[in-house]
């Protein structure tokens, strides 16, 4: 009943954008979506051809989408556009830089309906449900191992091809384990901090640094 609800609530909100922009709806061909605009037609047409014309001329990555490709090529640029106002801290996307200021406001509006928890962002808000559902929505195509993850598939698939699908982005180094891109990661954080401190003095190990802005930079 919820479901034909919604449906009904989709088409009442279409039929008034209808009236009042004037535009005739555009369907997909293939499974009925409807759109008010025809570019807006054209992008989802492409998840039912596979279509990707728009190419990195860096990596030879396709994106359906020429504002994915725009968002990828700061991998390359190290293009940070996004900052936050409240610590500095900068992003290449917006929905990083929203997920990240939830940390200063202590806010965690998604909240597991079977057992209460709650948490800052939806990823992993559905991460967590699949504790208790047991899903393992990501199976890979080598070996047909599933996992509830899908850094773990993507372990898995590097394992099988090779491939270093973990790529750090402020250097763009990879790996083929997500622990391992972690790791190096606080490499980049010693080094930005090392740039800070007056003293001169550099350090290889967070926790030499760490002990060492204790002791001297009180």
């Amino acid at each position: 009943m919820e479901l034909l609800i919604s449906e009904h609530e989709e088409q009442l909100v279409l039929e008034q954008k209808t009236l009042n922009t004037g535009k005739k709806p555009l369907p997909c061909l293939t499974c009925g979506e409807v759109f008010l605009k025809k570019d807006n037609l054209m992008v989802h047409i492409r998840t039912h051809t596979g279509e990707k014309p728009f190419e990195c001329l860096s990596c030879g990555k396709e994106f359906t989408q020429k504002s994915n490709l725009e968002t990828h090529i700061r991998i390359h640029t190290g293009e940070k556009p996004f900052e936050c106002l409240s610590c500095g801290k900068i992003f290449t996307l917006k929905s990083n830089l929203e997920t990240h200021m939830i940390i200063h406001t202590g806010e965690k509006p998604f909240e597991c309906l079977s057992c209460g928890k709650s948490f800052n962002n939806k990823h992993s808000l559905n991460r967590h449900i699949r504790t208790h559902t047991g899903e393992k929505p990501f199976e890979c195509l080598s070996c047909g191992r599933k996992f509830s993850l899908k850094s773990s598939l993507k372990t898995c698939m590097g394992i099988h091809t090779g491939e270093k699908l973990f790529s750090c982005t402020n250097c763009g180094k990879s790996f083929t384990r997500k622990s391992h891109l972690i790791t190096h990661m606080k490499i980049h954080t010693v080094e930005k901090i090392n740039e800070w401190l007056s003293c001169g003095k550099s350090f290889n190990e967070k926790r030499n640094l760490n002990m060492h802005i204790r002791n001297s930079h009180k």
